[in-house]
C-alpha cells in the first residue's frame, strides 16, 4: 500500500480534540467571568443606590469617606459575585452558553 500524502496520523486526531476541549473550556471561563462580572457590576449599582439615600447630614459627611465608600462597594461586590445567592450570574451563565458552540464565534 502507499502512503496517501496530506492524510494525519491517527495518533494526530485526539490532539485536534484536546485543542477544541480547551478552547471551549476557554470559551466557557470567559463566559462564566463576564456573568460574574455583569452580577457585580448590579450588585455596586444596588449598594450606590442603598448609599444615596440618607436621612440627614452625617458627621462623618466628606469626599474622602465618598471614595472609601464606593471603592469598598464595589470591592464587596466584586467579591460577591457568583456567591452572593443572586443567581444572576448563574442564570446569565445559563442563557448564554447555549450559545458557545454556536458557528460564528
Amino acid at each position: 500500500m502507499t502512503e496517501i500524502s496530506g492524510m494525519r496520523p491517527p495518533t494526530a486526531l485526539p490532539a485536534l480534540r484536546d485543542g477544541a476541549d480547551a478552547a471551549a473550556g476557554r470559551a466557557e471561563d470567559r463566559l462564566r467571568t463576564a456573568s460574574e462580572g455583569f452580577e457585580a457590576l448590579f450588585v455596586t449599582q444596588i449598594l450606590k443606590s442603598a448609599r444615596s439615600t440618607s436621612l440627614g447630614p452625617s458627621l462623618l459627611d466628606s469626599s474622602a469617606t465618598d471614595t472609601a465608600q464606593s471603592m469598598l462597594d464595589s470591592k464587596l461586590a466584586e467579591v460577591s459575585a457568583g456567591r452572593a445567592g443572586l443567581g444572576l450570574a448563574d442564570a446569565i451563565y445559563r442563557q448564554f452558553s447555549a450559545h458557545l458552540g454556536a458557528p460564528g464565534e
